[in-house]
């Protein structure tokens, strides 16, 4: 039985593909670059974030980037959540669930972003500006006495799948967010669905 779930944000409750390119756009242009198509973001983008950053700029420095794109996000749109999502942490919260989420996302914008969709309540830590999951992964559950066969992790990336993997714990992977279904397949998730319906009928047969 799964009591502790640790949710992904971008691309798995979060729609934000569209407002994270915009920003990376901002960055580009700041660093002297043309701006990739949001085609190319998609096929692209990866985990830990640097790796992505150092295709385009080796020389690029993490403290770098992060600031940059923290002055760049704010200066794009608000991403909404997936619609359901908000039903399905309170279903999942008045079952006594325990919810962490992760995300690489600037911390102050994470906790306003939780904030404003009245997410705040539901979730036992929000953590963001995290870069490497696994890590995170592992201090989550030793910090919160979470045990391995009793915790299932929700994300949209293959990032998402090797990093709980090596965690020891359940994946259930999403195909609507930034990687697509067939490299999330060839990852070898526990679980791999394409909608909502599908998710929740998962997930309420686990807890």
């Amino acid at each position: 039985m799964i009591k502790n779930i640790i949710f992904d944000r971008s691309g798995t409750l979060s729609n934000d593909i569209r407002p994270v390119h915009e920003a990376t756009c901002i960055v580009f242009r700041e660093l002297g670059k043309e701006p990739i198509s949001i085609e190319e973001f998609k096929r692209e983008f990866t985990l830990p974030y640097m790796n992505f950053w150092n295709k385009y700029f080796p020389d690029l420095t993490k403290k770098k980037q992060d600031r940059l794109f923290l002055e760049a996000i704010h200066k794009v749109s608000e991403p909404e959540p997936f619609p359901g999502i908000e039903v399905l942490l309170e279903k999942l919260y008045n079952k006594k669930i325990n919810m962490v989420i992760f995300s690489s996302h600037p911390q102050k914008k994470l906790d306003k972003e939780m904030l404003d969709n009245n997410f705040t309540q539901y979730f036992k830590e929000i953590l963001g500006s995290t870069h490497d999951k696994t890590k995170c992964i592992m201090k989550v559950l030793k910090r919160n006495n979470f045990k391995r066969n009793e915790t299932l992790y929700v994300g949209d990336m293959v990032h998402d799948i090797k990093t709980s993997k090596k965690a020891g714990i359940k994946i259930l992977a999403v195909s609507w967010g930034y990687d697509s279904k067939e490299k999330l397949s060839q990852a070898n998730p526990d679980y791999l669905i394409e909608n909502l319906d599908e998710l929740n009928n998962i997930l309420f047969k686990l807890v």
